[in-house]
């Protein structure tokens, strides 16, 4: 009996053999749970990536609208061209044949046929030719296929370029608004997968999975189109009539601090952005901070008002100069000003009274006001490339900066930053932060963030606001800024005369020209600011801006219905009065406006439109003198399709003056005096406004 049980070492063996069967067991049923369990969606990811093919489905961008809903920036479909090199056969032969039909080199589509890759671009975006050319031969490319893709257009063309900016063709913002809300605008893309086998086929029973694209949420922004026009068309006008560099015109609304319009000269279509130069993709009223001259004078005048260094009743004497630190500095007007009150100071424009209230507030003062009105900063534009105006340190600022900074000058800011000062004069004495973006709304139209009125801090009192105020409605009624007046209304503004600085010195004889200036006083709807840089022939802000300051806010107060705010007083016969400008208004506006200033007026040819009158506007006559006025039947508008002429052979000065004529716009490329070539063919129909690049060389 005892013979017959098994033996202590037997049972030993056996439960170590046992015990390590149930371990391996263990542990394999361990290594299953986390492959099955804990990784297997990673698992089945990376098995997918081996076996499932992708391709991707681009998202629709969200649109863009201006205030009132009309399209800016929309997407459309467009083909492009896609390889499985696995699935091509003559790879050879399909490489030329896709050359030929898509206009690219036979070497560079061979060499991506040849990629080991389960999917290679051929080539992006074609045009309507080269898609229907891909698809009458694609029985004849085994492995090439077409696919769709989004595509930003802009209809209304190079209207708002610069602002709108543009997107490359990955369908991501790269300048502009595209670029500063491309998060939003961006949407989330799609992808189509199918499955392949080993050798890299498609499975005619495999799997196919599709993502479906979002698009992006939409833009409403403060723009209004036909603001935006009536800004452009002044640019345009003054490019013509100054020979200026550059011109921009920015509009604001004082209330809610959103930029109603924003042109400049040159300018950019943003659907044909490569083939400007990317110098013109700068938004000038953003990136480029200027001297800006006597413009910045309400800004001393505010501050020094609010800190109480200065009253309303305060008198100044101008002997035409002043001496700071042993250094004279004059007024711009060398015989002098004599006795003034604080609002002659304002009127005249007088330099050495605005050194006085500089230095009446002193450096910490000056520079804290400074502050207040963010011009040492930023304005933060939802804009990008904005750039940071440039002026002494405070610890190394000496009263011969702070004399020469108090009329502007020894300082520079960019147009965005000074005009959202001055809205804040207009406003009350409320610093917004100024906006392009006005809404931001899902494709459905849900509204999720409104952008209006972000108030930065109030940095003056409402009393002092209105000081200000009736001291620059002084300024256009009876001093430097006349030229900017529009009967019926009370309009305030200021002239500003600055020398550039180039290379860290100030170039003599080279000035930019601006204006600043809103209305109607007492209650403002709209802020402008003009700056023309280096125009030929005059140059003073009063002479060169001021005129298109009135124009433009002409313009808007027509168009928004804002009726005028005080009688007009017709001049006597005789009496000296302005010649007001009555170009591209009907025949009874332009009568009107004229009788408004006492001319009586004569039309000469047969049309809807003036399109000259015999005195220039801006010129003093005696009431009664009778204005010729010639009609035409084209308005400069930017909705007309014109007739793009023969440039070849031109002037680029009379270019110029032809382009005027008819309404398109011309940008040099090149060193020269006479047109070579046109990027745009004589007899070519295109909307008025459009930009025709001409090659400029000496011939």
């Amino acid at each position: 009996m005892l013979a017959d049980r098994p033996p202590l070492v037997t049972k030993r063996r056996n439960f170590l053999i046992l015990l390590g069967v149930g371990l391996f067991d263990m542990t394999l049923i361990g290594r299953l749970f986390t492959i099955q369990g804990l990784h297997s969606a990673h698992l089945k990811m990376l098995a997918d990536d081996i076996h499932f093919r992708e391709i991707p489905l681009a998202a629709f961008r969200g649109n863009i609208f201006d205030r009132k809903g009309r399209l800016l920036a929309g997407s459309h479909h467009l083909y492009s061209l896609y390889a499985v090199p696995i699935e091509t056969q003559d790879r050879l032969q399909e490489s030329i044949l896709v050359a030929s039909l898509v206009h690219i080199a036979p070497d560079l589509a061979l060499r991506r046929l040849r990629r080991h890759q389960g999917f290679v671009w051929l080539k992006r975006h074609l045009s309507a030719v080269e898609t229907d050319s891909v698809k009458s031969q694609l029985h004849a490319l085994p492995g090439i296929h077409l696919i769709t893709e989004a595509n930003r257009y802009y209809p209304e063309g190079f209207l708002t370029g610069p602002v709108l900016g543009f997107c490359g063709i990955d369908n991501q913002g790269l300048a502009g608004v595209e670029l500063t809300y491309n998060r939003e605008l961006l949407g989330q893309p799609g992808k189509v997968e199918e499955e392949y086998d080993a050798l890299g086929h498609a499975l005619a029973q495999g799997d196919q999975r599709v993502v479906l694209s979002k698009q992006g949420d939409s833009l409403k922004l403060a723009l209004d189109v036909n603001i935006q026009w009536i800004a452009e068309r002044a640019c345009e006008r003054a490019m013509a009539e100054t020979g200026a560099k550059s011109v921009n015109v920015l509009v604001m609304h004082p209330k809610s601090g959103g930029v109603l319009a924003m042109a400049q000269r040159p300018s950019f279509d943003p659907n044909y952005f490569r083939e400007y130069d990317a110098k013109m993709y700068r938004l000038l009223a953003v990136s480029d901070a200027i001297p800006p001259g006597s413009i910045f004078k309400p800004i001393t005048l505010a501050s020094a008002l609010e800190a109480g260094s200065v009253g309303a009743s305060s008198q100044f004497f101008c002997p035409g100069f002043k001496i700071v630190l042993g250094r004279r500095i004059n007024c711009w007007r060398p015989q002098g000003h004599g006795p003034e009150s604080l609002a002659q100071v304002v009127m005249n424009s007088c330099n050495v009274g605005f050194m006085e209230l500089g230095l009446g507030l002193g450096i910490e003062r000056f520079y804290r006001a400074l502050d207040a009105f963010q011009i040492n900063g930023v304005s933060h534009i939802d804009l990008p490339g904005e750039a940071r105006g440039i002026m002494p340190r405070q610890s190394r600022a000496t009263l011969l900066d702070l004399a020469v900074m108090a009329f502007g000058q020894t300082l520079t800011v960019t147009p965005i930053n000074l005009l959202t000062g001055v809205a804040a004069i207009a406003n009350g004495g409320e610093l917004l932060r100024p906006h392009v973006v006005k809404e931001i709304m899902r494709p459905g139209g849900l509204v999720l963030k409104k952008l209006d009125g972000q108030r930065v801090r109030r940095v003056i009192s409402p009393q002092v606001s209105r000081l200000v105020q009736e001291m620059m409605v002084r300024v256009v009624s009876q001093g430097t800024g006349k030229q900017g007046q529009v009967p019926g209304y009370r309009v305030a503004g200021k002239t500003g005369t600055a020398q550039k600085v180039v290379g860290g010195r100030v170039v003599k004889g080279v000035y930019i020209a601006s204006f600043v200036g809103y209305a109607p006083v007492p209650n403002p709807e709209v802020a402008i600011m003009i700056n023309v840089d280096e125009p030929r022939g005059a140059f003073y802000g009063g002479q060169v801006a001021a005129p298109i300051f009135s124009r433009v806010l002409r313009d808007i107060l027509r168009y928004w219905k804002i009726a005028p705010s005080e009688a007009v007083t017709r001049p006597k016969p005789g009496e000296m009065s302005l010649v007001p400008d009555l170009v591209d208004l009907d025949p009874i506006s332009a009568e009107n406006d004229a009788a408004m200033s006492g001319f009586p007026v004569q039309f000469i040819g047969v049309g809807d439109i003036v399109v000259a009158q015999s005195i220039q506007y801006g010129g003093w006559r005696p009431a009664g003198t009778r204005l010729s006025l010639t009609l035409g039947r084209h308005r400069r508008i930017y909705l007309e399709w014109v007739t793009v002429p023969n440039f070849r052979h031109l002037s680029w000065d009379k270019s110029r003056s032809l382009a005027f004529e008819i309404g398109v716009n011309v940008a040099a490329r090149g060193v020269g005096t006479s047109v070579t070539r046109q990027s745009i063919k004589p007899g070519t129909q295109v909307k008025s406004g459009t930009t025709v690049i001409l090659d400029v060389d000496a011939e």
